[in-house]
This record gives structure tokens, C-alpha cells and sequence, in this order.
């Protein structure tokens, strides 16, 4: 094998879309500023990366003009035209990893996204900056599952960085903490190097800017998108506020708690129309007439048959009530139960000499 074989690996890209783009949590919460049609070609590639594509040496990856064409929703006589500038533009762009110090220090440490890009004879190349090779395919941390088409049809690019953030987070029981404004600010790509803001992002200085441009407009875009809506569902906030509760200090916002819920994908197509309807039938009827409070599983069936039937609005409120059960607080004498079990694990700790586990 010569140096030039060694030196360059091209992995297969299919010619089908890939579902998901998996993307790992240090690459999530990075600090980057990328423009929405820049967020796409990173996605393509990073949707095209395998583990195993890094075995040989850094990963060349080609997109032809016609898979471009297909996937981004550009003419294919306007896609050079179109690419170009984005990709000079996306060549130079760096993107801040976080990490803290020994002292517990949080810093960020700026790499370049790739080592070479370039769009030419109608084809796409990117061959990603192998200092990142660990952010890209390592997955200890945990990672984000993000629905790759969804992702390339949200318009704006600060709705594409919130739908990957959240995405972060679909797995039950993985709940998402409060972040800081000035974190979430570095996440939006609002902040440079030394995390003050950058100069073309002076108008963000005032919250309320950043509030509606990366927070609000983009909670309303995704919640008004007609395939995200069906699998991500925002939460009223006690102030009314759509998807989001403000944390405050005095006057001054701190922090933001996303109000979201990932909805139970079920199977829509396994029922029928007589299906449907006598679901919504028995369970209406159990729940008014009996007037028995419904099992969570009763309820994500009454979704399923509202949506079914083309009632989405019936269906988001059964998805509402059964998200705000999940953050209802533990009745009273569970509570005490749990307590009391608590106490007694303590005292057999303390009896065999805490052993590990």
C-alpha cells in the first residue's frame, strides 16, 4: 500500500438519507456559530460518520451534487453557486470544547471544525479536523439522537441548535437541568474566545433579544413544525410561558428550565378507524361517566386514537396532562415510604461497614 492510499479513506456514503445523526454530548454543548445551511453540511457529515470510518486514517467524506440537490432542497444547477461560499465560510470556523481544570476551572478549548473542505466538479468534499476524532466519536458521555430530515427542514439556524440540545435528552428518566443563560449564550455561538460577546452579536447584549431570537422563535418553530410537533411536545410554563420557565435573581435572568417532553413513539399505522374510535369511545366514557382518573397508558392510547383520527389538539392535551404527571411531585405517603425504606438501607450501611458497590 503507498503513502497516498494510507493517507486517504473515503467511507461509502449511502445514497439514502441517514435517519439520525448521532452526535456525542461534548459536541452538544459546544460553543459554535454556525450559519443554518453550514448546521447542515456539518450534520450530513457528522449523520455519514461510523466508529469504524477512523480505523484506517482521518475519513474523507463526499457528497455528489445530486444527493445535495435531494437533501437540501437546492436546483441542482444553483448547488455550486449555493455551496461554495458556505463552504469556505464553514473551512474556517472553530468551535469551543468544554472542559474543567484540575481546580475545577470550566474552560474551552478552540479547534478547527475540519482539516480541509472544498466543493468542486459537483462534489462535496470534508475531511473533519482529527483533534476533534474523540469529540466525534466517542459516546460515554452520552449522546444526541436527532432526527436527520427534521433537522435539515427547520428554517433558522438558532431552531436547529435548540431541536439538537433538547434532543439530548429523549431517554425517560434523563431529565434536563436548568442552564445558565451565559452557557446557553456560548451555545448559540453568541460568544468568542475569551466567552464575551462577540462583536456582531452586540445587539444580544440585551436578554430580552436573546430571549425571543434563540429562545422563543425557536420554540415556536419547532413546535409548529408538522413532524417535530408529533414527537416533541413544549409545556406551558405556571407564567404561560411555551416551553420555558425564567430563573431569576431579583430583576436579572440566570437561568432557563426547558419545559419539553419527548413523545412515546407508538405505532399510529397498527390501528384502524373502528379501533380508534371505540378507544376514545370506552376510555372518554371510563373517565367521565366513572369518573376514573386514567392509567398513564390508558392515556397515551387515547392520544394515539385522537391522532389517529386527525384530532391533534385533543391529542396534545392528553400529552400535556400526562407530561405534567411525570413532574408532579411524589404524593405525600410515597414520600414517608420512601423515607422510612431510606432509614433502614442507612442502618444496615452503617452495620456492615458500608461496603461498596
Amino acid at each position: 500500500m503507498n503513502m497516498d492510499e494510507k493517507e486517504f479513506y473515503y467511507p461509502v456514503v449511502s445514497d439514502k438519507l441517514p435517519k439520525h445523526i448521532k452526535k456525542g454530548h461534548q459536541l452538544v454543548f459546544s460553543r459554535q456559530d454556525l450559519s443554518a445551511r453550514e448546521a447542515d453540511l456539518f450534520a450530513l457529515m457528522i449523520a455519514s460518520m461510523k466508529v469504524t470510518d477512523w480505523e484506517t486514517n482521518t475519513p474523507h467524506y463526499e457528497f455528489t451534487s445530486t444527493q445535495l440537490s435531494e437533501w437540501l432542497g437546492i436546483n441542482s444547477k444553483h448547488i455550486g453557486s449555493n455551496l461554495s461560499p458556505v463552504a469556505n465560510r464553514l473551512a474556517s470556523h472553530k468551535i469551543g470544547i468544554k472542559f474543567e481544570t484540575e481546580k475545577g476551572d470550566v474552560e474551552f478549548d478552540y479547534r478547527p471544525l475540519f482539516k480541509h473542505i472544498k466543493y468542486k466538479n459537483g462534489t462535496l468534499t470534508m475531511v473533519p479536523n482529527d483533534m476533534l476524532k474523540t469529540e466525534y466519536i466517542e459516546y460515554n458521555q452520552g449522546f444526541a439522537l436527532i432526527n436527520t430530515r427534521n433537522f435539515l427542514n427547520l428554517k433558522k439556524e438558532y431552531s436547529k441548535r435548540l431541536y439538537e440540545l433538547l434532543s439530548r435528552f429523549k431517554d425517560q428518566g434523563f431529565d434536563m437541568h436548568s442552564q445558565k443563560i451565559k452557557d446557553l449564550k456560548g451555545i448559540f455561538g453568541l460568544l468568542d474566545e475569551a466567552g464575551k460577546l462577540k462583536k456582531d452579536k452586540s445587539s444580544f447584549k440585551n436578554n430580552s433579544v436573546f430571549m425571543k431570537r434563540c429562545i422563543r422563535d425557536s420554540i415556536d418553530e419547532l413546535a409548529s413544525h408538522p413532524t417535530i410537533k408529533k414527537e416533541l411536545l413544549f409545556l406551558d410554563s405556571n407564567k404561560g410561558e411555551k416551553g420555558f420557565e425564567l430563573i431569576k435573581k431579583g430583576n436579572t435572568i440566570v437561568e432557563i428550565k426547558f419545559l419539553f417532553r419527548w413523545l412515546k413513539q407508538g405505532n399510529i399505522e397498527e390501528l384502524n378507524m373502528h379501533d380508534a374510535k371505540l378507544t376514545i369511545q370506552d376510555l372518554e366514557m371510563k373517565r367521565l361517566q366513572n369518573q376514573e382518573r386514567l392509567s398513564e397508558e390508558e392515556l397515551f392510547k387515547l392520544s394515539m386514537a385522537y391522532r389517529y383520527i386527525g384530532r391533534e389538539e385533543q391529542a396534545d392535551k392528553i400529552d400535556q396532562s400526562l407530561a405534567k404527571r411525570h413532574s408532579e411531585p411524589e404524593p405525600a405517603h410515597e414520600t414517608v415510604e420512601i423515607d422510612s425504606m431510606l432509614e433502614k438501607i442507612n442502618t444496615l450501611i452503617e452495620i456492615n461497614d458500608a461496603p461498596e458497590y
